[in-house]
């Protein structure tokens, strides 16, 4: 169980979160209690939980960095996709030690994934300013 799949479920669960405006922490419980296609074990379940928990007690602190950094941008008018990859990444980059090309190469590699074709420029360029 690599710490990407974790954190792919982890973008996952936040999505879920903004595009239906509910609480993180709502859409984590309902995410433990259903059947998932992805097994995690131990380690990407307590991975999962104490970042979706991180981000959803520091939510203040991580927009308003955002807000900072966006320039001639709001948050809410960036896309679901952008919102969730970057509330999970100036997350770590605030609170965690891991290295900050790890944090934000796997933000770039979901944004690929996940987003359109700007995707990954934007949300890429938005970490480079706050690094």
């Amino acid at each position: 169980m690599s710490r990407r799949l974790a954190r792919e479920e982890l973008f996952k669960i936040v999505f879920e979160s903004e595009i239906n405006g509910k609480d993180l922490d709502t859409v984590l419980a309902s995410y433990l209690e259903r059947e998932n296609e992805v097994e995690l074990n131990e380690k990407g379940k307590e991975f999962l939980v104490e970042y979706a928990k991180g981000i959803s007690e520091n939510q203040d602190k991580i927009l308003a960095e955002l807000d900072e950094k966006m320039e001639g941008w709001s948050f809410e008018r960036v896309g679901n996709v952008e919102k969730a990859l970057l509330k999970i990444s100036v997350y770590e980059i605030l609170f965690k030690d891991t290295p900050k090309e790890i944090i934000i190469n796997e933000a770039v590699e979901l944004a690929k994934k996940y987003g359109d074709v700007k995707t990954y420029e934007f949300v890429n360029g938005v970490l480079a300013k706050l690094v």
